[in-house]
């Protein structure tokens, strides 16, 4: 009875424990969706006033998020943190593409909310 008791207890205590790490790995595949919608999108980036060809730009989000994914929870936290300005200047980050030029964060919550992701 006692060894029932323990398997089901310990059963019930891993799948708890498994359950949170699949939304870990979805947040994760959503990231990567995002990066590379990012890279491919042909789109300059602009930090402190300099151009950047979309492939360097990302580059810099994922130094960014590498530094920052213990503290990344949701995609909003994810463009907050590694796509919104320069941590040195202060400066929103831009984003120029079909023309039109605005905050990479208006740009990222759009392309994530394009993708499903918010």
């Amino acid at each position: 009875m006692i060894r029932s008791f323990l398997f089901i207890a310990l059963t019930i205590s891993s799948s708890v424990v498994y359950a949170s790490n699949p939304s870990d790995e979805q947040l994760s595949a959503r990231i990567s969706t995002l990066l590379e919608a990012i890279a491919n999108s042909g789109c300059t980036f602009i930090r402190n006033g300099k151009s950047h060809e979309s492939s360097e730009g990302v580059n810099h989000i994922k130094k960014k998020y590498a530094h920052y994914k213990d503290d990344i929870d949701s995609i909003d936290t994810f463009i907050e943190l590694t796509a919104t300005r320069s941590l040195i200047s202060g400066k929103a980050y831009e984003v120029q593409c079909n023309g039109q030029t605005m905050t990479s964060a208006d740009w990222l919550s759009g392309k994530a909310t394009a993708l499903g992701d918010l």
